[in-house]
């Protein structure tokens, strides 16, 4: 069912109208009539099933037929601070990461980043282009919020704001072999990481000097298996484990 996020939006209303870029959406993309239903997304994580009751090419009125608590979204808050990868690798980690349950991702140029940081306006550009990214796949996966893209940090940026922000901060590293993330995570439950920061490595991994410096900031570097994956790969990965691990 097509879903839209009006997270401003009260759920004692009975009547909703559709922004400009949403009315074109339902009107021109999906190509909706009036009686065909959409689930919203409303305040304080309240989904609304609605009834689309008028139809123009930038008006779109809806009736809410029923509401209920969204039950989709994580125990926890995580936030990917993952090291800026080419092109398309980027933008699948972005999707597959939202699917999974991420509220954050923060983009990190790292040292061995083969992506270098543009000019302001090509790199809003990009920022713009990931938030989209983001919105689709959460609209996909049926998820109570549309993750945020945040503006780009540097390494040591990055690992003060997780510092600041996080309960828990996971750096997987190929070079880790003692600290698995299942040791890291036992005797642990969801009540104890509400929020969890996981550092995710460019196409050339982490350098040692970078490892050092995030376990300065209290991060826990650890291994996440034998074999060694691709950056678009081992987010995604993480994400499935702590989805298992605090969910299943």
């Amino acid at each position: 069912m097509t879903r839209l996020f009006m997270e401003e939006t009260e759920a004692s209303q009975n009547q909703i109208t559709l922004n400009n870029d949403d009315s074109r959406y339902i009107s021109q993309v999906l190509r909706m009539n009036p009686g065909e239903e959409i689930m919203v997304v409303l305040k304080d994580g309240i989904e609304a099933l609605c009834e689309i009751t008028e139809v123009s090419k930038n008006n779109v009125t809806l009736n809410i037929k029923s509401t209920q608590s969204i039950a989709s979204e994580p125990p926890y808050e995580i936030t990917l601070y993952q090291s800026v990868s080419k092109g398309e690798r980027m933008e699948l980690t972005i999707q597959k990461c939202v699917e999974l349950g991420v509220t954050k991702i923060v983009p990190v140029f790292s040292r061995r980043c083969v992506v270098k940081k543009d000019d302001s306006k090509k790199q809003a550009s990009k920022i713009d282009r990931w938030q989209k990214i983001a919105l689709e796949a959460a609209r996909q996966s049926g998820r109570g919020i549309v993750p945020q893209v945040t503006d780009a940090m540097t390494f040591e940026e990055a690992c003060r704001d997780a510092s600041a922000n996080a309960s828990i901060v996971l750096f997987p590293w190929e070079e880790e072999k003692g600290m698995s993330l299942k040791a890291a995570l036992k005797g642990k439950n969801k009540e104890d990481f509400k929020e969890i920061a996981v550092f995710i490595g460019p196409e050339g991994g982490y350098d040692e000097s970078e490892a050092l410096k995030a376990k300065e900031y209290g991060a826990i570097p650890v291994t996440i298996g034998k074999r060694i994956l691709r950056t678009e790969t081992a987010g995604a990965s993480v994400l499935s484990m702590l989805l298992f691990n605090f969910e299943l």
